[in-house]
């Protein structure tokens, strides 16, 4: 069934979901979110799986809804709205037929991301429904009058928030020498100049106008190599991956990059870090932290342990009380920060005044 309707032409909105995996020995990209971490909290705050939701790039994007549903919007704050009025991020929202959801542009990140209880239906192509953006394989980019769809039945609505989220906001704001990001070595890392290697951690680097989900590049210092190091032959890639090219950039490649490039390859993002990097926006500056893949592991367990381990909670907006009508008990609840919203027994009504 059609569950919502695209009422504008955003700025770049795709569907994507945990990315297409087992396919790199055919030059198949990954795709899928870019903002992984954010994606998932989506999903897991409403039950769901890694199921498809959309990612809203640079914000700009308005859609109604067909249906009543449950949602959760994660991610960057692009100032989201049903019917002109605020709603938060990082819980569950109750949506009703009718509804208008905008986001506006992006406040500390690039990326929000919009999910929805049972995940969108859309045809998988190679085990994925992920869009890539540059060639017409899964998903969908998002235009004005294109409809969404759904096979989901809300039997149950649970008003549930998180009790720990990311903090783009925080992170945004940070002094660049705080905003260091983890990495680890890459393959040719030790064929650098002993000058470069000291730079690459004293530096700090701004993210290019040159951006996109296939790879950004870092405005900072040349990177040089030692002088008998000559090109490598075309090797293996990965989003996170930092490629060198002749002019001495870095390149970092994203979640829609080749899986195979001939140029050096001398560091990598961690998983946790890379999230944090694709929220970064044109203009915005870093550093990195050079880590081991020991630590990088451990950290990857501590992120998945403080983010999905009891991080879920009643959402305490909600009034709760009894009502007892011919010997019959009800239980209600109603949102305090909207008395339109009332759940009896676990259904959501609307009422209209």
């Amino acid at each position: 069934m059609k569950i919502l309707k695209v009422l504008n032409n955003p700025i770049f909105s795709t569907i994507q979901d945990a990315g297409r995996y087992g396919f790199e020995n055919q030059g198949v990209p990954n795709s899928g979110a870019g903002d992984i971490l954010s994606y998932r909290l989506g999903n897991h705050l409403l039950g769901n799986g890694d199921v498809p939701s959309v990612e809203v790039i640079h914000g700009n994007l308005e859609v109604e809804f067909y249906s009543e549903c449950l949602i959760a919007i994660t991610g960057s704050d692009m100032t989201p709205k049903i019917n002109s009025v605020p709603v938060k991020m990082w819980e569950s929202i109750q949506i009703y037929e009718g509804d208008i959801l905008t986001f506006s542009t992006q406040k500390n990140g690039l990326k929000a991301y919009l999910s929805i209880k049972g995940g969108f239906k859309i045809k998988e192509i190679m085990k994925s429904s992920s869009t890539h953006s540059n060639f017409d394989v899964g998903g969908n980019k998002l235009a004005i009058n294109d409809f969404l769809y759904w096979d989901h039945e809300i039997v149950n609505f649970q008003n549930k928030k998180l009790n720990i989220c990311p903090d783009y906001y925080k992170f945004s704001q940070l002094e660049v020498s705080e905003k260091k990001l983890d990495v680890i070595k890459g393959p040719e890392y030790n064929n650098l100049s002993s000058a470069s290697k000291k730079k690459l951690f004293d530096s700090e680097f701004k993210v290019s106008n040159r951006m996109g989900r296939t790879g950004v590049v870092l405005d900072g210092i040349k990177i040089e190599f030692s002088k008998n190091f000559t090109d490598i032959i075309s090797d293996g890639t990965c989003k996170g991956v930092m490629q060198v090219p002749k002019d001495g950039k870095l390149y970092v490649l994203m979640e829609d990059s080749q899986r195979i490039g001939g140029y050096p390859r001398i560091l990598s993002f961690t998983s946790q870090s890379l999230n944090y990097f694709s929220q970064l926006m044109s203009g915005d500056s870093l550093m990195f932290n050079l880590i081991t893949i020991e630590e990088a592991h451990i950290k990857a367990k501590e992120m998945e342990d403080n983010f999905f381990r009891d991080n879920l909670s009643e959402n305490l907006n909600m009034n709760e009380f009894i009502l007892t009508h011919d010997n019959e008990k009800f239980t209600i609840k109603s949102d305090k920060n909207n008395n339109k919203n009332i759940i009896i027994d676990g259904k959501p009504i609307k009422l209209e005044f």
